[in-house]
């Protein structure tokens, strides 16, 4: 059984039976924007993704073998609305779902990945969404306590992502045209809605429900072609 978080708030619990497609011998599962996904590893079932400036930030709890995956379209919002495009409601949302299975905080770490500037605008990095989405990423695992072991971000490109058992994480940056484009329409229409969005520049943790010390390991890069 897979834990599916959509883009409306609402938490699906799927059948492995429903996940045919295959990559790297692993029955896999596509998350769109706005969308979670939580399994363990003995499911068998992997999760991957599409991003450009958007960001996925991924869990794994070594002793439950328990993993997560989310893709959040954009950091926060001062809006009281909860929506699953936004990095906080997601990440929250999804931890929740993980800790319902056993997973404990001290037990699990994070990776980074997404956060490119596709569009390539003339603005400061610090203004893009990409930086946004990265810098919302790591503040949220450092206030939170979660040690983030691998980090690929940034740059210009899109990136397809893999996440397998034991948290293995496949990379590969997009080449193919239709790819790339199919990305940039996307981030055109983020950069639409992003004008309408309230800039908070940092997470600074609030309240930590889980209560833990935090942990101030530097992130490594990860590169994994499939």
């Amino acid at each position: 059984m897979i834990i599916i978080g959509h883009k409306d708030g609402s938490i699906e619990k799927a059948s492995n039976t429903r996940f045919t497609q295959q990559i790297k011998g692993y029955n896999a599962h596509t998350i769109i924007g706005g969308e979670f996904a939580v399994g363990k590893d003995d499911e068998e079932i992997a999760f991957k993704t599409l991003l450009g400036s958007c960001v996925a930030i991924m869990f794994y709890d070594k002793v439950t073998k328990v993993k997560g995956m989310n893709h959040f379209l954009l950091p926060t919002t001062k809006n009281s609305n909860e929506d699953m495009k936004y990095g906080l409601y997601s990440v929250e949302a999804m931890l929740n779902e993980m800790y319902k299975l056993g997973c404990r905080k001290e037990n699990m770490s994070a990776k980074i990945s997404g956060g490119a500037d596709i569009m390539q605008l003339n603005m400061s990095a610090i203004a893009s969404i990409g930086h946004r989405n990265v810098e919302f990423a790591k503040d949220f695992c450092k206030a939170e306590g979660f040690k983030i072991v691998s980090e690929h971000t940034r740059g210009d490109r899109g990136r397809l992502i893999l996440l397998t058992g034991d948290f293995q994480t496949f990379i590969k940056v997009t080449e193919k045209s239709d790819t790339n484009a199919k990305i940039l329409g996307e981030e055109k229409k983020l950069q639409r809605e992003i004008t309408n969005e309230p800039v908070i520049k940092e997470y600074v943790g609030g309240v930590d429900l889980f209560g833990h010390d935090k942990s101030k390991a530097e992130p490594q890069m990860e590169i994994e072609l499939f």
